[in-house]
């Protein structure tokens, strides 16, 4: 192959990255617990960023070392949203934090069925 074709074939896998990697990033849609509690339907499965008080804090460890952290998000009116975290964070019962995931209305994991959750992939 001479240098100009690979220079061409190179280019089109740039954009053709550059492209399909821009599809891939989908930025969260901020939001309220609330408004995710009364349209559960077209939040589920969608990146959703929400800020509410931690309560209900709880911590587990997983089989191979890893840890989560899950709680309960409560909202300004009093709404309720599950958190799972992978990993063992350092919160406060009663600590105001906005949540970055994925909001699933449903989720089975292997040992119990979730409802209501947000698995956070970013806690600040």
């Amino acid at each position: 192959m001479n240098p100009y074709s690979l220079r061409i074939l190179f280019g089109v896998f740039l954009v053709s990255a550059i492209v399909l990697g821009g599809f891939s990033i989908c930025p969260a849609v901020e939001t309220t617990i609330e408004k995710i509690m009364y349209d559960k339907e077209s939040y589920d499965g969608q990146q959703v960023s929400v800020t509410g008080t931690v309560s209900g804090l709880k911590f587990g460890p997983l089989v191979g070392g890893n840890s989560y952290t899950t709680f309960i998000l409560v909202g300004k009116s009093g709404g309720r949203v599950n958190v799972l975290i992978w990993d063992r964070l350092h919160l406060k019962s009663r600590q105001e934090v906005t949540v970055t995931g994925t909001y699933r209305k449903a989720w089975r994991t292997d040992r119990r069925m979730l409802n209501n959750v947000i698995e956070a992939s970013q806690i600040k």
